[in-house]
């Protein structure tokens, strides 16, 4: 198996008046290329921080971080940028559409830093809005979309990057309960399907069950670790 993401002894501090708040606590994890990971904690327990410094958008106070075999926390910050880029597809609990783009166009306008010609880029996108559900929607706005579409259309602009990693922190934290399954349903049916690494944050426990491997945070630091394997 191949190994996607190493976190050795990685520390966040935060500094907030006279004292230091750790986010992320000596945090040692492994994942392998292809896995569907939840990391599952309550507010406050370091799941965002977490996410942030596996996609080299904060650094850590210490530690070391591996993506793909590739030391991101030895890259500056235009090499951080280009290595998200190129490698780190991301999904927030905010949709993040452009409310005067269409929903194709949302997706295209992710993707057109890397895919310049035209015809390639509407290809791209066009499969990836198939992909996730939302074939004959292309032309529709967000606010002709329900929140569960609207976020299949930030699923489809992150994985028509067709990233090694795909990041999603709370992907259903602005989303109804049934609309929230369909979500994770989703993610897992094209973890399984595309054979993307995904590595999603929650604090909605039942998502566990979609997972490979759900790892468990509190107060910055690893829990447990629980295998779908062993759970079934």
């Amino acid at each position: 198996m191949v190994e996607k993401v190493r976190m050795e002894q990685v520390t966040k501090e935060y500094v907030m008046g006279s004292k230091a708040v750790k986010a992320v606590n000596d945090v040692t994890i492994s994942i392998t290329e292809g896995e569907f990971i939840i990391i599952l904690g309550p507010s406050g327990s370091g799941k965002t921080t977490l996410l942030n410094l596996i996609s080299a958008l904060t650094l850590p106070t210490g530690g070391k971080i591996f993506v793909g075999g590739r030391e991101v926390t030895a890259l500056s910050s235009r090499e951080a940028t280009r290595f998200r880029a190129e490698h780190v597809g991301l999904v927030f609990q905010f949709f993040n559409l452009f409310p005067t783009l269409t929903a194709l166009e949302n997706v295209e306008i992710g993707v057109a830093l890397k895919i310049k010609n035209p015809q390639e880029l509407r290809r791209r996108s066009l499969e990836y809005m198939k992909l996730v559900g939302l074939e004959g929607m292309e032309d529709k706005f967000p606010d002709q979309l329900s929140g569960g579409e609207q976020q299949r259309v930030s699923v489809a602009r992150a994985l028509a990057m067709e990233p090694d990693l795909l990041i999603a922190d709370e992907p259903t934290g602005n989303l109804d309960a049934e609309t929230g399954e369909e979500i994770w349903t989703l993610l897992r049916e094209l973890n399984d399907r595309t054979g993307t690494t995904v590595l999603a944050v929650t604090h909605w426990g039942e998502a566990a069950r979609y997972a490979d491997r759900t790892i468990f945070l509190r107060s910055g630091k690893v829990e447990k670790i629980v295998s779908k394997a062993l759970e079934s």
